[in-house]
């Protein structure tokens, strides 16, 4: 082993035993980190390819010039020139390997056949992966606002390799997702399986500032989704290997999930599932919500302090063991990489794992290893597995918190390896108590001190991507480091012992269940507690690009960053000019309607010239919080934080299932309900007004004939139901806004049939310029009829792809109107201005529709 004093062997970085460094750094003592100018080459290069692409063979092809030129200049020793030409190069080839891993797929792709609308189709298949259960969600009030129950789950992906065409079998390739819905038998990685199921493509965002789900899985190169509506429609056609690598992996991974199945409680055993495996599908969807609104939420997805516990405490425990320490370190280095493959290998976990190999092999040559060096390592791994991964957030504040760490904590805690001897001398000179007490404050101290730096470097991509701001979580994560880091440690034994000694087993999980317990209960109890968290629009992309672009130069190049006091300014500047550049109107005199997709459900947003905002209907037929989020998401997009008013048409529960979700995260001024709403209670609208009163919103009955108040140049007329009422469904008494502004009309009729729309028809005709289709366009509101009463030039349907809206749209568009669908085109947005009547869907119209 090469002497710790051998100046010739050590690493560039790495301090002598007289206290100096070797010469490793540059003018204005920026030390030498060349895998970190590697790095930003390699993300130009994906950034540009990502947004500007060219075709793969002239990136190959820039590439392999800018390498021979490379060679060329530096032959000749012009170094300046040969070091351009190579990040030229290094760029090129980034974006030649982003471009095949995103751009190009083969072509019997299953992406070949998908559509938007899902479609029969038999497949065969390889499972990557053992199924994974997704139980039924627990009975809650929020489950209640479900229209259709949810039952259990399983999921898992799987590798395309036929696809049936009539009688024939065609070759067939690509990953997807599997949904089932149901309990499978088990199913094994490597099991070639018999699918009958429906083929789709993943959404995409439907409306403005949603989440691009066909982004996020198309890194995943999956580009196709598959559902089974039975189990009976999945068959194992051979069972696989069973002994090959990815097989192993996951049979350990659902043998563990067996052993704290039966050790710990069953709310607990979901949690540790989470934090040990990376198992999340058991989770309760409230419980994850409440990690997220505390900022804790990392704790759930494996990821660096995991990994750092468990190498952390195996290295304490094998430096301490009589074996050599090359041994030891071997061992530390080969747990971390197979925890790794057990939790599939995420970036976070990659970037981790990178870290601790390099630690190892730095402690076994007695080096010290270059902090930004080695991150910049892992970064270019984690790049060359997956390009595309420089754009997820996970990633993201991964590696931007341990780059913090690095930076910061060094220039914090060095001064204190520098206090008086006489302070340390009279430190040693206290009793054990005394001593132990300044070593848990200095500890607690540091954890504060860490949370808080990262909180705050962190916070403005959280508000952008979560759009949460969580204060608590600056204190919350200091107190919650020990019991999550005893919980790993009981929870990693419990998985060792569990299988091999019973006894051990329940030990080490009453332990683990117990540390567990004090996570959930604290992380719950910090949820409720008041301003602990804040529902926000969240910074721009282009914001955060120049914010964290500042801080990357002003931490590479110290000689040209500003005083403190002048950060402080810069800072408080940039989010001025954040704040000032938000979503403006441009035209005071403007009226907004947005249709946006939910799905089958309706909820459209009226900015008016005012200032105000009203939401029209809040709801879909699945999910309540899917619907809630996708309204919220849009509303921050416009920077919206208030809502005027909610007018609730009618007691129809993918109108209004959206409300609960949307009482937390805005403040709004009042709730328009007809009188006729909650005539027939449920359980479904007594959750509703239970969250309505518990917000402190007044709720107010509306009735055909009242005004609302619009502003100056814009009235909003209830013209429907009457006094009395309509006899019939809720929906024949939905209530029916008439929306006008320089003398263009919105008609918004909610789910109106008849008999309340036989009333609506008798009055006089009422002109407008675009209309929502009722009920989702639905046969029974009489389209030929409505569109001779109001001849609108514009129909928007808010439905889902399952109904067939064809017969609909015949009719509307031979009575002269343009017919939109959000499910074919999302959001539809009407603009009304001097210049007239502007429509538009965010989506263009796309095959298969």
């Amino acid at each position: 082993m090469p002497h710790r004093g051998d100046n010739s062997v050590m690493a560039e970085g790495e301090t002598t035993s007289t206290g100096s460094r070797p010469d490793d750094t540059r003018p204005g003592g920026v030390r030498y980190q060349p895998l970190v100018i590697v790095l930003v080459g390699a993300g130009v290069g994906i950034v540009i390819d990502r947004f500007r692409p060219m075709p793969v063979f002239a990136w190959w092809a820039i590439a392999a010039v800018g390498l021979c030129a490379w060679l060329e200049l530096r032959r000749r020793r012009w170094e300046p020139a040969a070091a351009m030409v190579l990040m030229l190069a290094i760029a090129a080839t980034a974006a030649a390997w982003h471009h095949c891993r995103w751009r190009l797929f083969a072509a019997n792709d299953l992406v070949c056949y998908a559509r938007a609308n899902a479609q029969p189709v038999c497949v065969e298949a390889i499972a990557l992966g053992s199924a994974r259960l997704v139980p039924a969600p627990e009975p809650n009030k929020r489950n209640a606002m479900r229209a259709i129950p949810l039952g259990d789950r399983c999921r898992f992906d799987v590798k395309l390799t036929g696809l049936r065409d009539g009688v024939a079998w065609r070759h067939a390739s690509g990953r997807a997702r599997l949904e089932v819905y149901g309990r499978l038998p088990a199913v094994e990685a490597g099991d070639r399986l018999r699918i009958f199921g429906r083929l789709s493509a993943p959404s995409a965002a439907y409306n403005p500032g949603g989440f691009d789900y066909g982004a996020y899985v198309r890194a995943k190169r999956q580009r196709s989704s598959l559902r089974a509506q039975f189990a009976e429609c999945v068959s194992v056609v051979a069972p696989g290997g069973g002994w090959g690598p990815r097989s192993l992996i996951h049979r350990v991974r659902s043998h563990g999930n067996r052993i704290l199945q039966r050790r710990l409680d069953p709310r607990r055993a979901a949690l540790a599932s989470a934090v040990l495996l990376g198992a999340r599908e058991r989770l309760d969807p409230e419980q994850k919500q409440a990690f997220l609104e505390t900022g804790t939420i990392h704790l759930l997805a494996i990821s660096g302090l995991h990994v750092s516990i468990l190498a952390g405490l195996l290295m304490f425990v094998m430096l301490r063991v009589p074996i050599p320490r090359g041994l030891a370190l071997l061992v530390v280095a080969g747990a971390a990489v197979f925890y790794m493959l057990l939790s599939e290998a995420r970036p976070p976990v990659v970037r981790a794992t990178i870290l601790v190999l390099v630690l190892c092999w730095s402690l076994y040559l007695g080096r010290r290893a270059l902090g930004f060096n080695s991150l910049a390592a892992a970064a270019l791994i984690v790049l060359a597995v997956n390009p595309a991964e420089l754009f997820h957030t996970g990633a993201q504040l991964s590696f931007l918190a341990v780059a913090g760490i690095m930076f910061f904590a060094p220039k914090w805690f060095d001064s204190e390896k520098q206090r008086d001897p006489l302070e340390r001398l009279i430190e040693r000179s206290r009793s054990w108590p005394a001593r132990m007490a300044w070593v848990l404050g200095r500890i607690a101290r540091r954890l504060t001190l860490i949370s808080a730096m990262i909180w705050l470097l962190l916070l403005p991509l959280v508000m952008a991507r979560f759009h949460v701001l969580e204060p608590v979580a600056v204190i919350l994560n200091t107190v919650l480091w020990l019991p999550m880091a005893a919980g790993l440690w009981f929870g990693f034994a419990t998985l060792v012992f569990g299988g091999l000694a019973a006894p051990l087993g329940v030990f080490f999980g009453s332990l683990c269940n117990a540390n567990l317990w004090l996570l959930d209960s604290a992380v719950t109890h910090a949820r409720e507690i008041p301003l602990s968290h804040f529902w926000v629009p969240g910074p721009a992309d282009w914001w955060l690009v120049g914010f964290y672009g500042t801080l990357a130069v002003f931490a590479a190049a110290p000689r040209i960053r500003p005083p403190r006091r002048w950060c402080l300014a810069l800072l408080a500047a940039w989010s001025a000019v954040g704040f000032a550049a938000g979503p403006l109107r441009d035209d005071p005199r403007r009226l907004d309607c947005t249709f946006l997709c939910v799905g089958h459900g309706c909820a459209v947003v009226l900015e008016l010239p005012s200032g105000q905002t009203i939401l029209y209907d809040a709801g879909q037929f699945g999910s309540p919080s899917s619907g809630s989020r996708s309204i919220a998401e849009f509303l921050w997009s416009r920077g919206i934080t208030h809502l005027d008013a909610v007018v609730l048409s009618h007691g129809d529960i993918d109108h209004y299932n959206a409300v609960p979700g949307l009482l937390e995260r805005f403040s709004v001024g009042v709730i328009y309900v007809s009188p006729f709403m909650f005539e027939n209670p449920n359980e479904a609208t007594n959750v509703l007004q239970e969250a309505i009163h518990d917000s402190g919103v007044p709720r107010c009955k509306i009735l055909g004939g009242d005004v609302l108040d619009g502003g100056e140049d814009c009235r909003i007329e209830v013209l429907h139901p009457p006094r009395r009422g309509a006899l019939g469904s809720d929906n024949a008494n939905s209530i029916v806004l008439s929306v006008e502004h320089l003398a263009h009309r919105v008609l918004l009729p909610g789910d109106l049939e008849s008999p309340g729309l036989d009333a609506v028809l008798a009055e006089e005709p009422l002109d407008c310029d675009v209309l929502l289709a009722p009920h989702h366009g639905s046969r029974g509101s009489n389209p030929p009829g409505l569109a001779r009463w109001c001849t609108p030039q514009w129909v928007v349907i808010s439905g889902g792809r399952r109904w067939d809206s064809r017969e609909v749209r015949a009719d509307y568009e031979a009575a002269g109107s343009r017919v939109l669908h959000t499910a074919e085109c999302g959001a539809v947005s009407v603009t009304i201005d001097p210049s007239g009547v502007k429509v538009e869907g965010f989506l263009p119209p796309r095959a298969g529709h």
